[in-house]
Parts: C-alpha cells; structure tokens; sequence
C-alpha cells in the first residue's frame, strides 16, 4: 500500500503515457489522409477485426464503464440485464437489416454517412436534413456523457475542476481525429478497446479477491439493504418495469441498435465485404465481455458500502452522487492499494470515452458540412475542399463540446440512455424498413426520420429532462425514444401507402425485383 498521493502519481504516470500514445497514433497517421474518402471511412481498407473492436468500443464507451457502475450502485443490480444483453443482439441484427448493402452499395454510391445511405435509398434532400439533425440533437446528449467521465476522472486524478478536466480529454480527440480521421481512429480505437478489455478483466479479478463471489455479494447487500428493491426491477420502477422492458429490451436497445451511426458507419470502411459476420461476431462477444464486467463494479462497491460504513461517506463527499462510484474505486481505493491497476482501470475508462467521442466529433461535422451543406446546397465542392470543410466542421463540433463542459449534467447513464434513443428513433425505423420493405416512399422515409427526430425530442426535453425518467414512464408509459421509434416506423408506413413511388437509385439494387421507373 502507498499514501493517496504516491498513488495518484503514479496513476497520472500510466495516464500520460496512454494519452501521449494515442496522440504519437494521430500524428503519424495524418500522412495516411490524402481525401475525403480516407478521413471519412478509411479508404475502404480497414480490416475487420479492428473496426469490430471500434465498434464493440463506441458502443461500451463511458456510459457503462463510468455510468453504468454507478447507477447499478444507486438503483439496483437488474439494470444490466435490461441493457447489457439486448445491445449484444444488435450487432448481429445490424449485419441481418444493414451490413451487406451498406457496404457492398458504398463505392458506388460514394457512402460514408448514415443520411447518405437514407438519401441513396429513399432520394430527396429533406431525409438527409431531418437525418442530421437528429444525429447534432443526439450528439450533444450522448457526448455529454462521455466527456463528463473523463472530467469526473482527470478531475479526481489531477487534483482540479470538472471543466478544465472535461477539457482536457476533449481536446485529445479532437486533435486525433483532425489529423488522422478514421485512419486513426481505427488503430486508437482497437488500443483504447484492448486496454477496456484488460481494464474489464481485472475488474472481475479485484471484485472477487474483495468480495468472495458474486453469490456472497448479492446475500449480503439484501441483508443489508432490508428489502429486494435493489435486485427487484419491479420495485426500483415502480411498476412499470414491462414497460422499461418494451422500451430498451425490445426496441431501443436491440432493434435501436441499427440507428447508432458511432457503430454502424464502420460498416463502410471494412477492406473486404465478405467478412461483413466477423464484425458482428467480434463486437458481440467483446461488448458481452466488458459491459457485464463494468456491470460488476457497481455491484462490487455497493457490497463494499454495505459492508464498511466509510465507504458510502467517502463517495459521497466527491460530490459527483453516482456517478463517483468509479472515481472513489480507482483513484482513492486502487489509488492506495493498487495504483497501477488503478491507472490501467482509469486509462480503459479513458478509452472508453475516446472510443466514442471521436465518432462524435466526426459524425457531427459530417452531419452539419456533407449530409446538410454540401449534399443539399453546395453540390460542386471539390473533394480537397469536402476535406477541409469536414475538418472546420468537426472542429466547431469539438469546440461545442468544450463550451457544453461548462453545463454538466447528473448521471452519464441517463444522459447516454437520452443521446442513444435519440439516435434510435431517428434513424433505425427507415433504416430497417429500407432493406427489410418493397414499399417505402421518398415522403414515407423523409415523413418517418422526422417524426421520430421531433417527437423524441420533444419528449425528451419537455418531459424526460425537467422531470425524470421515473415521471416520463408515468405519464406516457414508454420511454421518449421508444414512442419515437414505433410512430417513426407507422409514420413510414401509412405515408408510403398513400404517396407516389419515388426513390432513389440504392432502393432498386435492395429490391431487384421492383422495376425501375422509366
């Protein structure tokens, strides 16, 4: 064991050299950058285990390595069984509606954005607007999320505000992803994973070596508690947990899964299409390795709080409620008892959060300078200045992050849970049915991306945000993305039903037998 500050030191040692690698990856990859083509999707050339390691990373990202822990510790155990195994059945569904068309139809139709492939499919201009901007209004909740960890984390480690801390991390995934785009982001990413996975493999050993067990763990915290409300999701949500359950079980993790343009754009820059199932194969089983270990940490220091009265205090005293479960777990405990463990759990929690923002950052120029500037209004930009663009783009993202920083919010679990039903309700209803049915419409799709953005939306800030998620089910009985996803998906419907047949040119590769009009 060592004092709290030799332990911090040395945590910020291993920390340093994790963010001056991910950096040295950056810079060295900017020679690789030659179009638009190589920063958007790699030049098509990337080879599958390492954007399946991307994706798997984008999809854990901070929210279950940071947030997830700590809500399970403030709320109950039963929350990563109605997350956790759901998003593990997306990968392969993403692969079944999605992945052989987006990738064997990329190169011809030059498809590096979800709203491209929407445009491609559905034609018009009005689906690829509605389409990023329900990517920008998602990106602002679920970055939120990731860099509020690494705030909460730089923040406990260095010894200073949230903000600056906040921005800190930022600044390395901007200054990454500018330079390398997704060249880089595929070699930081398959590091940033491999340390999330090391990080999730100690995390199962330290649990145990403390606790004896994750029978004895759970004996005990009844015991303790007096009750079964932790374990129970009955109780924890008052009643309505079938309806959480047709919410993210069901629809918006499983299903939403397909609207994740963080995890499904990868699609675009695997080398060979062939190899489409060893992504979902990979990011499935990675994902189904750390999420449940991060799960287990939550579980690990409410068993930890229930048996040593000062735990509680000292997590509490951070002043971060939940969401200091980790900070006090890594910094303060591992910081003493384990420092370099605990470095390499911050450096995957760290990682975590990168794998992510930087698809953010990405996505979110791309949303606002390709899918809506230049697709729509500026179709004759050169590719030279398609790049530049992308990056001033990406770089006003990155800063609106920064200044968002200023702004933090409760619990990363919620607001990822906020950003990721956003996304689902905008995207996944017209990207399921534009493989999956002959009948959609330009003004069905364009109609459905809409709805979905606008009614989430507007749920979500009018109800979700000033009063819980507790009152939202209350008052509409579903979660704000779910009722998103089902009146996107029969908004599609019942407006191709009564529309002219006008597509764009992808939906007749998907549906060969439907003639095109002449």
């Amino acid at each position: 064991m060592v004092d709290i500050a030799t332990g911090k030191l040395i945590e910020g040692i291993i920390v340093i050299i994790w963010v001056a690698l991910i950096l040295g990856v950056g810079v060295w990859s900017r020679k690789k950058v030659k179009a638009s083509g190589d920063f958007m999707v790699g030049g098509r050339a990337i080879p599958v285990w390492m954007l399946g390691m991307w994706s798997a990373g984008a999809s854990v990202s901070a929210w279950a390595f940071f947030g997830l822990p700590g809500g399970i510790y403030a709320a109950g155990a039963w929350q990563h069984w109605g997350i956790c195994i759901p998003m593990m059945a997306g990968f392969p569904l993403v692969i079944l509606f999605l992945g052989r068309w987006m990738r064997i139809s990329a190169k011809k139709y030059n498809l590096m954005t979800m709203p491209d492939f929407l445009g491609e499919v559905y034609g018009g201009k009005l689906i690829r607007i509605f389409a990023a901007i329900g990517i920008v209004i998602a990106c602002v909740f679920y970055a939120t999320a990731q860099f509020k960890a690494i705030g909460v984390l730089f923040g406990a480690l260095l010894n200073i505000p949230y903000e600056p801390a906040a921005m800190l991390g930022i600044a390395v995934s901007v200054i990454y992803v500018l330079l390398g785009g997704f060249i880089a982001g595929a070699i930081i990413n398959s590091l940033n994973v491999s340390m999330m996975i090391i990080a999730s493999i100690l995390a199962v050993g330290l649990g145990y070596s403390w606790t004896g067990g994750y029978g004895e763990m759970l004996a005990t915290i009844t015991a303790s508690t007096g009750g079964t409300a932790w374990l129970n999701n009955s109780e924890a949500l008052g009643g309505y947990a079938w309806l959480f359950w047709v919410s993210w079980f069901f629809l918006i993790s499983s299903f939403g899964l397909v609207g994740q343009p963080a995890i499904v754009q990868k699609l675009y820059g695997i080398k060979k299409p062939s190899t489409l199932w060893m992504w979902g194969l990979l990011a499935a089983i990675i994902f189904g390795v750390t999420c449940p270990a991060y799960c287990y940490l939550g579980v690990v220091t409410k068993y930890l709080a229930v048996t040593d009265a000062t735990v509680a205090p000292a997590i509490a005293a951070l002043g971060l409620g939940p969401d200091g479960v980790i900070a006090w777990l890594t910094v303060y405990k591992l910081g003493v008892e384990s420092p370099i463990l605990g470095g390499l759990l911050i450096a995957g929690v760290i990682g975590a959060a990168w794998s992510t923002i930087d698809g953010f950052i990405m996505m979110g120029g791309a949303a606002i300078t390709r899918d809506i500037i230049h697709k729509c209004f500026r179709p004759n930009w050169t590719d030279k200045q398609q790049l530049k663009y992308l990056r001033i783009g990406m770089l006003g993202v990155g800063i609106l992050m920064v200044i968002e920083t200023i702004f933090p919010s409760e619990i990363i679990t919620w607001l990822a849970a906020i950003g990721w039903a956003q996304f689902a309700a905008t995207l996944a209803p017209a990207l399921i049915l534009a493989t999956t049915w002959k009948g959609v419409t330009k003004w069905g799709g364009a109609a459905g991306v809409g709805v979905g953005t606008i009614v989430t939306a507007a749920l979500t800030l009018g109800y979700r945000i000033p009063f819980g998620t507790g009152a939202m089910m209350r008052t509409f009985y579903l979660d704000a993305g779910a009722w998103g996803m089902i009146l996107g998906f029969l908004t599609i419907i019942i407006v191709s039903l009564v529309t002219k047949k006008e597509r764009g040119p992808l939906y007749y590769d998907i549906h060969k037998d439907v003639p095109k009009p002449q």
